[in-house]
């Protein structure tokens, strides 16, 4: 019953997202036979492409990602993977959209000239990042509601003007179980960007998004010996006398004795047999997350000269303008520019279950609204995207509840970007964590005293 390569025991991971992949890469650096899962036809999740028939074929990412010069984990996966030639570096701009209209906000000059705020509040803000940048112990912000301490740091006019409506935008509406972590790891990561004078920011790519890291990573596993298996739905994880003993695939049993699931918490859940109520009642305890709806619009010209137009406005319904051809060459992606409206969404959300044709029409209004001058011929294509589980929520005081990535079922770990705290998820956040876990699970995997009594049955 139990798969052995060159005596050593197989890890089965079920999910070929960017941590399937990452987590697989790691495992077989460390000798650990694995072998993938992936329901999809195509690997990568979130991070994966979509394709433009109508526009020759032109592809690009489904959802934008960024990759940061201070991305350290990512960079050391490019040179191992021979991929970081393949960078390219950009000195990228933000702006705000604030009472209809639209400020730089990219240097330090342009930050104490934002009007909304008073010298004194521009000097508080410029402040509250400084602050961030000083702070090690993260645990005590997690008891501190966000607004709590932005106030106190920044002031009260600067929370109203810019931090509550960018709040409000990503959580949907209500931020009042988020704490202090958030804004802190968000601008810690955004901060580490920007070189030494602070007055750039700098961003990389790479020419064919991060399908080439899907790629790349998905040849290394193939090279090393591991398995991937696209097509794949997992039914269920077999389980007996509190041991894994295989997995239910497209509807026929498959022996496995270590398996990893990264599908999201409320997914994973599913995938567990009754004799796994237990577990499944503790990862239970925090499995809270915003989905996303994200229109695409294709343009055959250039709508800012911002990569991130941040949004203070809360009639408008996206929570940003990203134009990410404002990072990537156009050129990259058939000469059109991308502009990418994304609306994070609770799970009772109108937008959530908005039809495609009216969630098209309300946020082309609201985009024609900041940008009078955008014409249907200057529109190309449009795609609108939807994910149900994409940003954990973490509330206040409760790490406890994040589920560990073992359990008391032999065999049996949970992986997912539920787990990753206080850090924001993202391709470094994702791909760290892979590695933390590879190095988790490999000395239990080999230390396993009934899986290996079982090998040598």
């Amino acid at each position: 019953m139990i798969d052995v390569k060159g005596g050593q025991l197989m890890v089965d991971i079920i999910g070929g997202g960017i941590l399937g992949l990452s987590l697989a890469y790691e495992l077989l650096k460390r000798g650990r036979p694995v072998r993938v899962w992936e329901r999809a036809s195509t690997l990568g999740g979130l991070m994966g492409r979509t394709r433009f028939p109508e526009l020759d074929g032109m592809e690009c990412d489904r959802y934008y990602h960024a990759i940061l010069s201070s991305d350290r984990t990512l960079m050391s996966l490019f040179d191992e993977l021979g991929l970081r030639s393949r960078l390219r570096y950009t000195a990228t701009k933000m702006g705000f959209y604030h009472d209809g209209n639209i400020y730089p906000m990219s240097t330090p000059i342009e930050f104490l000239r934002f009007p909304p705020l008073h010298l004194i509040d521009r000097l508080r803000l410029a402040y509250t990042i400084l602050a961030c940048r000083q702070i090690r112990d993260w645990r005590r912000l997690e008891q501190i509601p966000v607004a709590e301490w932005l106030t106190r740091l920044s002031g009260e006019r600067t929370v109203r003007h810019v931090w509550a409506p960018l709040l409000r935008a990503k959580f949907d509406g209500d931020f009042s179980h988020v704490p202090a972590t958030y804004i802190w790891s968000r601008l810690v990561r955004t901060t580490d960007t920007r070189t030494k004078g602070g007055s750039q920011e700098l961003m990389c790519y790479l020419p064919n998004g991060y399908q080439e890291l899907i790629d790349a990573l998905a040849a290394a596993i193939r090279q090393r010996g591991g398995q991937i298996e696209l097509n794949a739905t997992i039914d269920t994880v077999k389980i007996e006398d509190g041991r894994v003993t295989g997995l239910v695939v497209n509807g026929h049993e498959t022996p496995a004795d270590n398996v990893v699931i990264t599908a999201q918490t409320p997914i994973a859940r599913r995938l567990l047999p009754p004799e796994a109520a237990a577990v499944s009642a503790r990862w239970g305890q925090l499995d809270g997350f915003l989905g996303i709806v994200c229109m695409l619009v294709v343009l055959r010209r250039r709508l800012t000269p911002y990569y991130t137009l941040n949004i203070t406005d809360e009639r408008i319904p996206f929570t940003g303008v990203i134009e990410t051809t404002n990072l990537i060459d156009p050129q990259y992606v058939g000469g059109y520019h991308l502009v990418y409206l994304p609306k994070y969404v609770a799970a009772g959300s109108r937008f959530a279950v908005m039809p495609d044709n009216e969630l098209r029409s309300v946020f082309l209004g609201y985009l024609r609204q900041m940008f009078p001058d955008l014409r249907d011929d200057d529109i190309a294509a449009i795609r609108i995207g939807r994910e149900r589980y994409v940003e954990p929520i973490h509330p206040i005081g409760a790490t406890d509840l994040i589920p560990p990535i073992t359990t008391d079922i032999q065999g049996l770990f949970l992986a997912n970007t539920g787990q990753i705290y206080p850090q924001l998820t993202n391709g470094e956040s994702v791909c760290a964590f892979a590695r933390s876990v590879a190095e988790q699970i490999h000395p239990l995997v080999a230390n396993n005293p009934s899986a290996a009594a079982l090998s040598l049955a």
